[in-house]
């Protein structure tokens, strides 16, 4: 089970090049990235999401790329011949004509910022790629390695809950068996001391206390509760994101609980089922942060 959240570093260095690879991720319910590239290198970022998307399925990632040249030949100053041919001509009509004295020297030609250009290197980004996809690869082992112990965490702190939750859930249906046949006696009851003085039915009375009993009765709501524990439980063996399908059991759990607080007979079962969602809300806030 993987978290996340994590965060991963790496860096690669040469004679001619350093690169730096930062990976930060935190939760998110798709895959979306936020990638941050030298402008020259731009183009890796098809290249980048492709390698991440094999290794992740959900979060936020954000992805830092650093890249200083140290004299590659990425890239080289060019000197326009042309123009400073033209410069040197210019120069020396000049002083013909002005009959100036002194030499032609090198600051004449530095007065004209055009005379030099940086030609950049276009197959940079394919000439970088192996060596940033190398430092990546570092830094997203160093990130999922930060996610699997989150994720370790996390499921610890679900399979103690989970734990609560079965225990609860226990007590509900002990209670809800004693109540039962407290709530018949009381409902009976109160029955005959309304009709105490009239004919009725003794057959359709005990009909009619019975299916109102019944109606309190919590027996398919806590099979399916059980059935969803289990369901959860066994996500934990799984491989590959489960996280949505935690989320899907929790409101699932969540919805029984609600049934079973509407058939509480009583403030103690009552009590109990709050505590129950109480529980479920604080593993959902958990679940959240599951890929």
């Amino acid at each position: 089970m993987y978290s996340m959240t994590g965060y991963g570093k790496a860096d690669y260095r040469d004679k001619t090049r350093a690169i730096g690879i930062e990976f930060s991720s935190v939760n998110n319910r798709y895959l979306e990235f936020m990638i941050r590239l030298p402008r020259e290198l731009s183009s890796l970022e098809p290249l980048i999401k492709e390698a991440v998307s094999d290794k992740l399925h959900r979060g936020k990632i954000t992805v830092s790329v650093h890249y200083e040249d140290f004299g590659s030949g990425a890239e080289k100053i060019v000197l326009n011949k042309a123009l400073a041919d033209g410069i040197h001509r210019q120069l020396k009509d000049l002083k013909k004509k002005y009959k100036l004295t002194g030499d032609i020297g090198i600051s004449h030609f530095l007065a004209f910022p055009d005379i030099f250009t940086i030609s950049k290197n276009s197959h940079l980004a394919e000439t970088v790629w192996p060596f940033i996809k190398r430092a990546m690869a570092k830094a997203m082992k160093e990130m999922l390695n930060m996610r699997r112990r989150e994720g370790t965490s996390l499921k610890k702190d679900l399979i103690a809950r989970l734990n609560l939750l079965t225990a609860q859930l226990a007590k509900i249906e002990k209670l809800t068996t004693k109540t039962r046949s407290e709530y018949k006696t009381k409902l009976t009851k109160r029955i005959s001391d309304i009709l105490e003085k009239k004919q009725v039915d003794s057959l359709r009375l005990e009909e009619e206390i019975a299916y109102l009993v019944d109606r309190s009765d919590i027996t398919e709501e806590a099979v399916r509760f059980k059935s969803h524990l289990k369901q959860f439980r066994g996500a934990f063996t799984k491989k590959g994101p489960v996280g949505k399908r935690l989320n899907f059991l929790l409101q699932e759990l969540n919805r029984e609980a609600n049934t079973i607080g509407s058939k509480a007979a009583n403030a103690e079962i009552a009590t109990v089922v709050v505590s129950v969602k109480e529980e479920i809300e604080k593993m959902r806030e958990q679940v959240q942060n599951i890929e």
